[in-house]
């Protein structure tokens, strides 16, 4: 794997999960520092879980706000 950061989606984060297993099987690289970087992609899974859930939540926080009448909000301030 390269030394910087680049963006990823599922897709990816599933190919870096099979080079990983590729190269245990071959031998280039240890089970230790193929469990160090297994951590680092289920870390990178569980990020890219919680920004999905934010994103639903987000849009149905919107719908919500979208869906409110804020055009007669004198006539509702008078009720009470």
């Amino acid at each position: 794997m390269s030394s910087f950061i680049r963006p990823t989606n599922q897709k990816g984060v599933y190919h870096n999960f099979a080079m990983v297993l590729e190269k245990l099987e071959n031998g280039d690289i240890t089970i230790e520092k193929a469990e160090a970087m297994t951590n680092a992609l289920n870390g990178m899974n569980r990020v890219q879980a919680l920004e999905i859930k934010r994103a639903e939540v987000t849009k149905s926080v919107l719908r919500i706000v979208e869906s409110k009448n804020f055009e007669n909000t004198t006539d509702n301030q008078n009720k009470y």
